[in-house]
């Protein structure tokens, strides 16, 4: 029987994230199909949060901006806290780059200037974004952009009104460390122009195909905003020298010294993306490079290996590796081709182990006992993604083999032996001198492959 959520049929669920979950559903009044969030019952039953949550609802549905999600309406029914937005079909940007590696230039451009245009539009109705990354970017194919894409900005969930209260569940840092700017990992105020430095992130991570710094912890990522220069491309051509201007002035240290606002950014990116559609010239960037993709992932090697003794040929066609990047992402709220309004694993992406509304934790901080609910769907849906990379694996061994392995380790002991990042994004490992996990996976290769 078709489920119904308010004036919404439920079509079929697209992710969990730390907010709630997902579906893609169909408003039968407009005839339209629309992204349907469900807010989790421990928000839910929160009176702060729900005041919040109204409020910030309407703000959003207040937005009409070409590259900006639109928010259709929201509820509550049965006690159920939802939110109806866009449904944006061709998924997103933190997934795109991992599959596909970073665009031309000229496209990279044109995608983020497409955002700034976005942002622009929600500063001038009063909302600081804060989480700006590439799972917070849908895509939608087109034939009229230089990228080939339209790009919406997505996921305002933890964005506030400029100026606004930020009391109570607004309190504290929030976004993603890997993307925020300078002074708020020191106590700043979120605002314009931290906004403005978070899409120069976007842009460096669109160009290049990878955060502009890197590290094993948030504390090492944190430093290196504070401390370490704007990223730089290599090259001495005119478009090359202007993208590093734009970089250096977008991402710099100080927030007087950025782009006013996010519309003199995308003129900015404007007048770049000319330069380089009238003079291509391959980028490639001066910082270290990326972790290179694997060809294969260990963890499911070694776990085709040990089931092939056992279990034959069929298990093996399940399990066996496959390409996939080194780092798995959520991408936001989906498992899908479809992408709705929020990433799981915002992304982005990546990108939403916490309720927004709080500063996110990290697997680097986390003691052992304070993993949340949230935390735990985020790394499980990263790593259902992963094991469905493999051929023939299908969402429902995925699920149960993520399932059975982090409840045999624990995902505490997952975090420590590097197998998830500071989002709770899965992180593929080595299992050399891992025997507990191989084992672990083995037995759940046996329970949810042939059960």
């Amino acid at each position: 029987m078709t489920e119904r959520i308010g004036p919404y049929l439920v079509d079929r669920r697209l992710g969990v994230g730390g907010m709630g979950v997902v579906y893609a559903a169909h408003d039968e009044a407009l005839q339209r199909p629309v992204a349907l969030k469900v807010i989790s019952p421990q928000l839910a039953d929160d009176e702060e949060f729900r005041t919040r949550f109204v409020r910030e609802a309407r703000a959003m549905a207040s937005l009409d901006s070409p590259h900006v999600v639109r928010v259709y309406a929201h509820g509550e029914t049965d006690g159920q806290l939802w939110i109806a937005t866009q449904l944006v079909p061709d998924g997103d940007l933190g997934t795109m780059l991992r599959r596909s590696g970073a665009p031309a230039p000229s496209q990279a451009v044109d995608l983020i200037a497409q955002v700034a245009s976005g942002l622009a539009d929600a500063h001038a109705a009063g909302l600081v974004h804060r989480d700006i990354k590439p799972a917070n970017v849908l895509l939608k194919r087109t034939a009229s952009t230089a990228s080939g894409f339209t790009a919406y900005l997505a996921d305002f969930g933890i964005a506030r009104r400029a100026g606004g209260d930020h009391t109570g569940l607004t309190q504290g840092v929030v976004g993603t460390p890997s993307y925020m700017a300078p002074e708020l990992h020191t106590g700043g105020e979120a605002g314009i122009a931290s906004d403005i430095y978070s899409l120069g992130c976007l842009l460096w991570s669109t160009l290049v195909g990878h955060a502009p710094f890197s590290g094993t912890s948030d504390y090492q990522v944190v430093s290196a905003h504070l401390e370490q220069p704007v990223p730089q491309l290599d090259g001495d051509s005119l478009e090359v020298r202007e993208i590093n201007r734009v970089l250096r002035t977008a991402m710099a240290k100080d927030p007087g010294a950025r782009h006013r606002d996010a519309a003199a950014l995308r003129d900015d990116l404007r007048t770049v993306q000319r330069m380089v559609d009238e003079a291509p010239t391959a980028v490639r960037a001066a910082a270290a490079p990326a972790p290179a993709r694997r060809s294969r992932l260990p963890i499911l090697a070694a776990a085709g290996v040990v089931v092939l003794a056992l279990l034959g040929w069929v298990v093996w066609r399940v399990l066996s590796p496959g390409p996939e990047a080194e780092r798995v992402t959520s991408p936001p709220e989906v498992s899908e081709s479809t992408s709705t309004s929020e990433p799981t694993t915002d992304p982005t992406s990546d990108p939403t182990s916490d309720p927004p509304s709080t500063p996110p934790s990290t697997p680097s901080s986390t003691p052992s006992g304070d993993v949340t609910k949230e935390q735990r769907a985020t790394a499980l849906a990263s790593f259902e993604e992963a094991l469905l990379t493999q051929p023939a694996v299908t969402p429902e061994s995925a699920a149960c083999v993520a399932r059975s392995v982090v409840d045999e380790v624990g995902l505490p002991a997952m975090i420590e032996q590097g197998f998830f990042d500071a989002d709770f994004a899965y992180v593929d490992q080595d299992l050399a001198d891992k025997p507990e996990m191989k084992a672990a996976l083995t037995t759940a290769a046996l329970s949810c492959v042939i059960p």
